[in-house]
């Protein structure tokens, strides 16, 4: 069969099921993978709403989706460790290895990155089939392989501790609840941070920040979340992860953070433009860190996820069919019958 299903953003908010071409192995560095498992993620969630992400806008109709567990069906050549049948992950950042970040070890700032399911880069995982470089795919145990689309949260997750240079014994908040606001959560609290606050404007995700830990949760429709924490912590808190990218939220961060504090900014506003109070910045002399996905992590958060798998089961809350996709968009960017993480099954 030379055909395929793809799942096609067709327009702002509207999904299709169209028939595509399926994919060949064009070298022998590349295998062939049937998709068996794709996570909705907040930035596919962009791409529903609005269409765009910045300057990154949707020609369409475009295939997204960038967590995927696959099982590899054809390989380029006998070389290497991949096998047919084998289950994997992916890594949806395809570097060139050759550019100055490449050399320097930041390929995820390569400077000619192709993402998966990113506009003007290349098509997304919401589709049968897909070929990918070798190096790209990491094998999982197929048990596991239900909790896979963890992985790449995972991975951002302990690149953004990585670059906060530790919270143990520090009091941390995390602006933003959804699944890898959690994760982040659930790290910070496994890496032992002395007091771990989370807020969000969706209950049954304050809910899930209990499961990991935190030692409040709330809520900024309802809670004065400034007075609540500094009634808590008068000296303010070390690190703040944002995980929401709200304008609202860098706020909160900007008074809340002590002098000498980390901002960790993972989330991605749907504005063009955030600001800042410079003169709370400069006169606390806060640290802003910015996250750009992670760097050579999936190793780790493969790891991780095997360790702690029982205890971010609860994180995937739904889980549909490529037939109803529209309705799992739908539910993930309207928060609607409690979502956490949404998945759809191939």
């Amino acid at each position: 069969m030379n055909e395929m299903r793809a799942g096609v953003l067709s327009g702002v908010g509207r999904l299709e099921i169209i028939e595509v071409t399926r994919p060949q192995i064009s070298s022998p560095q590349e295998v062939l993978l049937r998709v068996k498992t794709i996570g909705i993620c907040g930035s596919d969630l962009h791409y529903f709403r609005t269409g765009r992400i910045g300057d990154q806008v949707v020609d369409f109709p475009f295939i997204i989706g960038h967590e995927a567990v696959a099982v590899v069906e054809e390989v380029g050549s006998n070389e290497g460790d991949l096998r047919p049948g084998d289950w994997v992950v992916i890594d949806p950042a395809l570097s060139c290895g050759r550019c100055d970040q490449c050399r320097a070890g930041r390929s995820h700032t390569c400077r000619q990155l192709r993402f998966l399911g990113c506009p003007g880069q290349r098509a997304g995982c919401l589709q049968d089939y897909l070929v990918l470089p070798r190096n790209n795919c990491f094998k999982i145990n197929e048990e596991e392989s239900t909790l896979g689309i963890l992985v790449e949260p995972i991975a951002i997750a302990i690149y953004a501790h990585h670059l906060a240079e530790g919270v143990r014994n520090k009091k941390v908040i995390v602006l933003g609840g959804g699944p890898l606001g959690l994760v982040v959560a659930y790290i910070s609290r496994q890496k032992g941070c002395q007091w771990l606050g989370v807020t969000d404007k969706v209950d049954a995700r304050l809910e899930g920040a209990k499961k990991v830990g935190a030692d409040w949760i709330g809520n900024p429709l309802d809670q004065n979340i400034i007075k609540e924490v500094e009634s808590i912590n008068p000296e303010q808190v070390d690190i703040i992860f944002e995980c929401c990218g709200q304008q609202e939220a860098l706020d909160q961060a900007e008074i809340l953070l002590k002098p000498g504090g980390k901002l960790v900014i993972i989330g991605i506003p749907e504005a063009d433009r955030i600001w800042f109070n410079p003169h709370l910045l400069r006169r606390k002399e806060i640290e802003i860190i910015n996250v750009r996905r992670q760097n050579n992590c999936i190793p780790g958060a493969i790891q991780f996820l095997q360790s702690h798998a029982s205890s971010l089961r609860f994180l995937i809350t739904h889980r549909y069919s490529l037939n109803e996709i529209q309705e799992a968009f739908e539910v993930a960017s309207n928060y609607k019958d409690g979502v956490i993480k949404a998945v759809i099954d191939l």
